[in-house]
């Protein structure tokens, strides 16, 4: 199993830059980035492509189990751990393991969390010239 979020919170784990979620009556609806869907139907597999989307269609604090992904996707177990791996290698998927593994899912957090953004104030300390 599997947990997906980023940083711990009272009431559990948060997922940041996963996907923005606007409130329906039926629950969530993922927004993904139309530029990240159209790149991704061209550079990965069918099975890769769906497993993203299951994974971007999974609420905060979802714990992730290989056979019911494999099961919602159409595949298998080593199916599953295949499309993972292809999404990994094409760094649409970050896994960061631990005590609960995290999930950074889409280009953008994945490439925010391995090259975050200098905020104003840490520009400031390495080179004051730059406000001065």
């Amino acid at each position: 199993m599997y947990t997906i979020g980023i940083k711990q919170h009272k009431k559990g784990l948060i997922l940041m830059n996963k996907a923005i979620f606007k409130k329906i009556k039926r629950g969530h609806m993922a927004s993904i980035p139309q530029k990240e869907i159209i790149k991704t139907m061209v550079e990965l597999s069918t099975g890769g492509f769906k497993l993203l989307m299951y994974y971007y269609s999974r609420s905060d604090g979802f714990r992730f189990s290989d056979d019911k992904i494999a099961r919602a996707i159409g595949s298998s177990e080593r199916q599953v751990k295949k499309f993972r791996k292809e999404l990994t290698e094409k760094k649409y998927l970050l896994i960061q393991k631990g005590e609960v593994d995290v999930y950074f899912v889409g280009e953008y957090a994945v490439e925010e969390f391995l090259h975050p953004k200098k905020t104003n104030e840490e520009v400031e300390k390495t080179d004051p010239k730059v406000f001065k």
